[in-house]
């Protein structure tokens, strides 16, 4: 009976699914000027900055190192980089980009809620975390 008692309890041991890694913080998601679906970047439950850039955008390279450092404590926002090549590109078009640095900041429910442009960018990680604490 003891032996039935030791198989049972070790069979009913349910062990936990293990947790899906969590998503990479910051992913480029194409090639110079190519068109991209900003929708598929942006993930439920997390707060998403897409970076619209361009390689030869010196203050691109500046405000997002800013931002990229402002936000790696942040589990929950994520960034997510979109090259609008030389400004004449369908990337570009597409987001109707006129200036860069230039960035979009979506809640946890993937609602567009800011649209920043030039310095105002460096506010992102203020603004990510307002978002974070909305119900």
């Amino acid at each position: 009976m003891r032996l039935a008692l030791v198989v049972v309890a070790a069979c009913g041991a349910a062990t936990p699914a293990p947790a899906p890694p969590p998503p990479e913080k910051e992913l480029q998601l194409n090639q110079p000027g190519v068109l991209v679906k900003v929708e598929d970047a942006t993930l439920a439950g997390y707060v998403t900055i897409v970076d619209f850039w361009s390689e030869s955008c010196g203050a691109c390279v500046v405000v997002a190192g800013k931002v990229t450092a402002a936000i790696a404590s942040q589990p929950r926002v994520l960034l997510r980089k979109i090259d609008v090549g030389d400004g004449f590109t369908p990337a570009a078009k597409a987001f109707e980009i006129e200036a860069l640095p230039h960035y979009n900041v979506y809640d946890r429910k993937q609602r567009l809620r800011y649209i920043l442009v030039g310095n105002d960018c460096l506010r992102a990680p203020d603004l990510a975390r307002q978002l974070l604490a909305e119900p």
